[in-house]
């Protein structure tokens, strides 16, 4: 079955010079079909992993801070709670959200807070030294927050955060990958060039459509295990360059390829049948 076929270059795309000779010959067509679904999976793998991540947070909120969290109502630039204040959170027995008359932090480390809701603006602070950002509540609308409200809120994100993270991400994730295959294709002129052998520019696509593969696996597999560091991206970069002048070569060389009685090394059907 083709569509199985394709699939395949998922991982053949690792290894395997037919992959990319195939890509070029017979792909007409359905290139930024297996683009889509290629960027599908790894969207969705994205958003699985974000939604456990994220639910390991708001689990913790929901068990710590949400038991002690007061009524708390933001109106005309100041804010009043239920409670009297200081008011603080705690969590695992350390201050973590302080409510006072004042947002300054508190001249006693052992009653600092990372954040401190004062009546007229609110500060957060690193540790106990200075202030990281402060927000003024007159830039704010008349604003409740209830625990019971709180709670609804809790309980849609737990169930919906990560298939709402999924379609956010799936059409930049897409055209972000499109884009760099369109790029690809007219750095694949380059080494066509300089290796004196002509491919048209859509069959170049193509051929970068499967050198991004193993950069989009890859990048996957670091985001979903905690692993993805900045520099990935450069190393994204020059590995699907890499791989297109795999693919270039491998073209250039497809005849002798196939038809030298080499066996094929990707687990295709066995064929030299192309469509030129």
């Amino acid at each position: 079955m083709a569509w199985i076929n394709n699939i395949r270059t998922l991982y053949l795309s690792f290894y395997s010079r037919d992959a990319y000779i195939r890509a070029a010959r017979e792909w007409r067509g359905i290139g930024f079909g297996y683009l889509f679904v290629l960027v599908l999976i790894s969207t969705v793998c994205i958003g699985i992993w974000v939604h456990a991540w994220a639910n390991a947070i708001i689990l913790q909120v929901e068990k710590v801070i949400l038991p002690q969290m007061p009524t708390i109502t933001l109106k005309d630039g100041r804010m009043t709670i239920d409670k009297e204040l200081p008011y603080v959170i705690m969590i695992q027995d350390r201050p973590a959200i302080r409510f006072d008359k004042t947002s300054q932090a508190p001249a006693e480390a052992a009653e600092f807070a990372p954040i401190v809701f004062g009546e007229t603006d609110c500060a957060h602070f690193v540790r106990d030294q200075g202030r990281v950002k402060k927000w003024i509540y007159e830039k704010i609308w008349t604003l409740v927050l209830a625990p019971l409200g709180v709670a609804k809120h809790i309980k849609f994100l737990k169930t919906w955060l990560g298939l709402i993270v999924a379609g956010v991400l799936l059409p930049i994730h897409f055209a972000w990958v499109a884009s760099q295959v369109l790029v690809l294709g007219f750095i694949g002129r380059v080494f066509t060039a300089t290796m004196s052998f002509y491919l048209s520019y859509s069959k170049l696509v193509r051929v970068s459509v499967v050198a991004v593969t193993p950069g989009v696996v890859l990048g996957t597999l670091l985001i979903v295990s905690n692993q993805f560091f900045q520099l990935w991206l450069g190393i994204y970069g020059i590995l699907a360059a890499v791989y297109l002048f795999y693919g270039v070569y491998s073209n250039k060389h497809a005849d002798d390829h196939i038809f030298a009685g080499m066996p094929l090394d990707d687990g295709y059907p066995e064929t030299t049948e192309f469509e030129c």
